[in-house]
């Protein structure tokens, strides 16, 4: 059983975005071998998506509805084969604090390869629904890019 996480600030738009879609797409597949899951480095805990996030998802066919955001949990770090942040603080945080998953944190935007600077998803918290439409295309490219990787 794979079993990823994403990260992002709040888990309120980015890595739940990202949660959803690879779950819909994994489905999509028709497989079952997977665990995803979210959160932030200052989760929000217990609140749900934002509005435009939720909204969106439900535009490209999945619901995340039901998300609740949280802070990292030790436990289920441990537990992941690949961490998949969205901006370079968010892997750096989990380097600091939690450095025995040092080799398992990675930008979404650049895994397996090397970072750059175009490697960053941008935060589009308090931004347009416009805006959360962008990340989310771009969360999808990556996303369906590493697809063949996992």
């Amino acid at each position: 059983m794979l079993n990823i996480v994403f990260v992002c600030t709040g888990n309120i738009c980015r890595s739940p975005m990202a949660e959803g879609f690879l779950r819909y797409k994994w489905h999509q597949m028709g497989r079952d071998d997977l665990i995803v899951s979210s959160m932030g480095i200052h989760g929000l805990n217990d609140s749900p998506a934002t509005e435009y996030a939720r909204a969106v998802c439900k535009k490209n066919g999945f619901d995340i509805s039901s998300h609740r955001a949280r802070s990292l949990v030790r436990e289920e770090l441990l537990k992941a084969d690949l961490i998949l942040c969205m901006e370079p603080v968010h892997k750096k945080f989990i380097q600091v604090f939690f450095p025995w998953h040092r080799d398992k944190a990675a930008l979404l935007g650049a895994w397996p390869d090397r970072a750059t600077r175009k490697s960053s998803i941008e935060d589009p918290m308090g931004g347009s629904y416009k805006k959360y439409q962008k990340i989310l295309s771009i969360i999808k490219v990556h996303i369906e890019r590493i697809l063949p990787l996992l």
